[in-house]
């Protein structure tokens, strides 16, 4: 099981961005053996926004968002006050980014590995939780 960030997720879809080589093979790899994947609801509206501002192509970012809620082994986290507290103090103690602190605290209550592409996010939450790159973790699986 892994979340995800939506760094990761936005740089499997948009070719030619550094990176999206790893990010895709690792996508394909956890579809392909049906891994499960936790991420915040707000993993939907943010990638729609990056790639619809990265592309200039807002079909194909809503596209590519209904795709994602269709895969069946992603979970899609609702952001309640449990979350929310959890989040806050993972934002205070390591100074994380207000969203990165909502994908730190899905990875720790779920017990799972978080896989990003933002250096701040992994270098902060490493000293929490698990953290991984898409190159790094490809030489895991």
């Amino acid at each position: 099981m892994y979340c995800i960030d939506a760094s990761v997720l936005i740089n499997s879809e948009i070719e030619g961005e550094r990176f999206h080589g790893y990010s895709q093979k690792l996508m394909e790899i956890i579809k392909e053996r049906g891994i499960t994947i936790v991420v915040p609801e707000i993993v939907l509206p943010e990638i729609s926004s990056a790639i619809a501002r990265g592309t200039d192509d807002a079909e194909k970012a809503l596209e590519f968002v209904k795709e994602l809620k269709q895969i069946p082994n992603i979970v899609f986290v609702p952001i309640d006050r449990e979350l929310a507290d959890e989040a806050l103090r993972l934002a205070a103690e390591y100074r994380l980014r207000g969203c990165d602190a909502i994908y730190v605290a899905v990875a720790s209550m779920f017990g799972t590995k978080l896989i990003s592409l933002d250096k701040q996010q992994i270098e902060r939450a490493a000293k929490c939780i698990e953290v991984a790159t898409p190159q790094d973790e490809l030489k895991n699986l």
